[in-house]
């Protein structure tokens, strides 16, 4: 049992690692100007429909290596899975999807090669898992990426199942499994097109390869597997650059602990780990030195000053404050609050309210910390652990605390919680409270399930009697904006996005927003205006042809920002170079008209 678990956490570990090598590939090509090639396109599907045949093969036979305790545990895991089928079929609503990881694979799609798109920072983001999504957007099946992203999801589960059982037995394992995939946050990204499960499916295959290449230090599968793991946690998201050193230390570390091995072998398998962890991420590093002079741009512009990208301008933002500082001033916390924040994580998250970190984790993957380091294999322990909290306080005090930034650290905290399931079971006498308490944790994620179903309300678009636009348009109030666009401009159009939250996928004409959520360029134009027709001519440096508006934003950022000589000078813009076009649901479309020459 123990080597066909070992077996099945290798199969799992490569497959993720393929897919890594397939979305490079296809970003190498997509420079060269094949993004549209039906043959490239189509082996990217081949691989991902393998990948999803892999893991379906190794699902499909955990009944028959487990009791009827783990069967039970296993349909629990299959009704998650198939009402995620369920509700990633429907068309891409989320934000995230439409202005980036949906958005820029579009841009892709329709020029051919990967392009540019300097008026969108996040562009320049390493984006392997985005290369995955690019051939369904090219065809038209954009609710199939939120399937490869939910299937990465489904893939660190198979591994954690695989880690479990081979350290316990298949019970635990699947027990792991289920709690990783029913955690809210996992449970409402497993259907979005986002990238987070990529990065997470890789930190836990970096993380678990080198527990095993403790065991094997004779055999390079698990240190090849474990360094390429970290380095496509790099290509998929820009904190993966963390978790890549956190690896790279925490192999220091367990190779130190290895004196008899001489200093030969030590040096010769970090270099191994460092240059094999650095081979995923260097493409990603070189096309951003090449195009701006900072590998690593949009970041690190104190360390590497970069040239401005061709059409950019600097956008407005906040200032850049302390975390710390930042969520005193904004929500009005106070030091107890801000010093409880690596336990609020767990208790008090919301999804949609950045207070309250955007997302759900769950009480229990900290519950049984106090179980969990007796016993076997402490030292596993302490290095899974030691990795979580490494990361979590790196979130908290570097970055703003999103769960979805600190995703990464589920995974190791679902094998701790595991394992303090398994001291306590040996430990007590009666173990109901034991049950009861894990049954309460499920029913409790399964309420967000069930939430997350009635509000994408999928059944009259999977039945057919809602089609796609008026799915679209029920659930995205700037959708019927949109489609007007889409409809009623010409080809040659060129949209201003203001207030829109970048969310763009859906325009089907040329367009621009501001780097920042503020409208930089339509403020210095007012800033600068001596006449109205000024800033018609700055808008028309850019090719704008037309605005896109929420209005209410607007109006209220405008009367905030302006005196009242610019106010004057804006409303006479308005009445003499702006046509009204369009106006539904709190949006508005406007032409621009007039000599502005």
């Amino acid at each position: 049992m123990q080597s066909r678990f070992s077996s099945l956490l290798f199969r799992s570990c490569l497959a993720g690692c393929l897919l890594g090598v397939v979305g490079t590939i296809y970003f190498f090509f997509g420079l060269a100007g094949h993004v549209n090639n039906p043959f490239l396109n189509l082996f990217v599907a081949a691989s991902v429909i393998g990948a999803a045949l892999l893991f379906l093969h190794a699902f499909l036979i955990i009944p028959w290596e487990t009791n009827w305790v783990g069967r039970g545990i296993w349909v629990a895991i299959t009704v998650i899975v198939l009402t995620e089928i369920i509700l990633g079929l429907v068309p891409p609503t989320a934000r995230d999807e439409l202005t980036h990881h949906l958005a820029i694979p579009r841009l892709y799609a329709r020029a051919g090669r990967i392009i540019e798109v300097p008026f969108a920072p996040y562009a320049y983001y390493p984006m392997l898992l985005d290369m995955l999504y690019t051939p369904w957007v090219y065809w038209g099946y954009d609710s199939v990426p939120k399937l490869i992203h939910g299937l990465f999801g489904l893939l660190t589960g198979l591994v954690l199942h695989a880690y479990l059982s081979r350290r316990m037995n298949a019970i635990y394992g699947l027990l792991g499994f289920f709690f990783f995939l029913s955690i809210p946050a996992v449970l409402r990204l497993s259907h979005s097109a986002y990238v987070d499960l990529g990065v997470t499916f890789y930190s836990t295959a970096s993380l678990l390869c080198i527990l095993r290449w403790r065991e094997e230090k004779e055999s390079k599968q698990w240190l090849i597997l474990a360094a390429a793991s970290a380095g496509f946690s790099v290509a998929v998201k820009p904190n993966g650059f963390v978790v890549w050193l956190l690896m790279f230390f925490l192999f220091a570390f367990t190779v130190a602990n290895e004196p008899k091995r001489g200093l030969g072998m030590l040096a010769s398998e970090l270099t191994v780990f460092f240059l094999i962890g650095s081979l995923p991420f260097l493409p990603w590093l070189m096309k951003n030195w090449y195009q701006t002079g900072n590998p690593f741009f949009p970041l690190m512009g104190g360390f590497f000053p970069a040239r401005v990208a061709p059409g950019a301008i600097t956008s407005l933002s906040l200032v850049e404050i302390g975390i710390l500082a930042k969520r005193q001033l904004l929500y009005g916390e106070t030091w107890w609050q801000i010093a409880g924040l690596p336990f609020r994580v767990f208790f008090s998250g919301q999804d949609d309210n950045p207070q309250y970190f955007d997302g759900v984790l769950s009480p229990v993957l900290i519950l049984l910390l106090p179980w969990v380091f007796k016993g076997k294999w402490l030292e596993e322990k302490w290095l899974v652990g030691s990795f979580a909290f490494l990361f979590l306080a790196y979130a908290i005090f570097l970055v703003d605390l999103r769960i979805r930034y600190i995703l990464i650290i589920v995974p190791p905290l679902v094998v701790l919680m595991v394992y303090g399931v398994f001291n306590v079971y040996l430990r007590v006498k009666q173990p109901v409270i034991l049950y009861g308490g894990l049954l309460l944790f499920a029913g409790l994620h399964a309420t967000y399930l069930w939430h997350y179903l009635r509000e994408a309300a999928p059944a009259g678009y999977l039945s057919g009697q809602e089609s796609r636009e008026e799915y679209l348009t029920r659930t995205l109030a700037d959708y019927p904006a949109y489609r007007f666009i889409n409809r009623e401009l010409p080809q040659g159009a060129r949209i201003y996005l203001l207030f829109m939250g970048r969310r763009a996928y859906y325009c089907e004409r040329d367009y621009y927003h501001d780097g920042g959520e503020l409208p930089g360029l339509l403020l210095a134009a007012l800033r600068s205006a001596k006449e109205p027709a000024d800033i018609g001519r700055q808008l028309n440096a850019k090719q704008l042809t037309h605005l896109l508006v929420r209005d209410e934003l607007l109006v209220r950022f405008l009367r905030d920002n302006l005196d009242p000589a610019q106010q004057r000078m804006w409303d006479r813009f308005v009445s003499s170079h702006l046509e009204a076009l369009f106006h539904d649901r709190g949006y508005s479309v406007l032409q621009l008209h007039g000599k502005f020459v």
